[in-house]
């Protein structure tokens, strides 16, 4: 899916570049790494100056970052197993793969060689993580996509003819939606499909599968970099 939605960016973005005649945009990449609840990598692909009268450009952006996969435990009773597992031995993986489209728009203010601009735009997110239990004969991978908007501010500082370094402090919001495990599913209007209960009379809802995951809600990002 995160591909198909991919092609069909990237397609919307080459067609908004080559409808603007005569007018040269300025291509350039950028590689980062920092913060996203938890270590993150990104690279983006993007064009500044794609209309004649208007400093606006248009930039795609995927990154993946190895967050918080949650409360293991937690996830087994409300996924798969109505409270019987009570195994705390576990290993944990996975994170967020996150896609972004962004339009940018630079600041006329500048510090000494900095230079900033604004971006802002749509967010897909992908959430993934795989518990295993130890000597618990069982493991599964929990996921939910989420749709959002994110921006924020960039500093540039060049180092070279064809290098700047940069800086990126941005914030995104995903809007809520359903979230898959093992034969489980639950969605935040509680519409679930095979919730699970406590064995106590108890059904386990949408927040409590909220307190079991670190599925992207509002989310800082802080990222140093490349753009060359």
């Amino acid at each position: 899916m995160i591909t198909y939605t991919r092609s069909i960016v990237l397609a919307i973005l080459a067609a908004a570049i080559v409808s603007v005649p005569g007018q040269a945009a300025k291509h350039y990449d950028m590689l980062m790494s920092g913060y996203y609840d938890g270590p993150s990598v990104s690279g983006t692909f993007g064009f500044a100056d794609i209309f004649e009268k208007v400093p606006l450009g248009a930039e795609l952006e995927l990154g993946y970052s190895w967050t918080h996969t949650g409360d293991p435990t937690l996830s087994c009773q409300v996924f798969i197993n109505q409270n019987q597992n009570n195994n705390h031995e576990t290993i944990n993986t996975g994170g967020v793969l996150d896609l972004g489209l962004n339009a940018t728009y630079p600041l006329t203010q500048s510090y000494g060689p900095v230079k900033f601009s604004l971006f802002a735009g749509p967010r897909m997110a992908r959430w993934a993580v795989r518990h295993e239990y130890v000597n618990g004969n069982e493991d599964f991978d929990i996921v939910s996509w989420v749709w959002g908007m994110g921006g924020g501010v960039r500093g540039t500082m060049p180092l070279s003819e064809h290098f700047n370094a940069i800086l990126q402090l941005g914030l995104d919001y995903y809007f809520r939606s359903s979230i898959y495990g093992h034969d489980a599913t639950y969605y935040p209007d509680n519409a679930n499909i095979n919730a699970r209960n406590n064995g106590a009379g108890y059904t386990y809802t949408y927040d409590d599968a909220l307190r079991a995951t670190t599925v992207p809600h509002i989310r800082p990002r802080v990222m140093i970099g490349l753009q060359f």
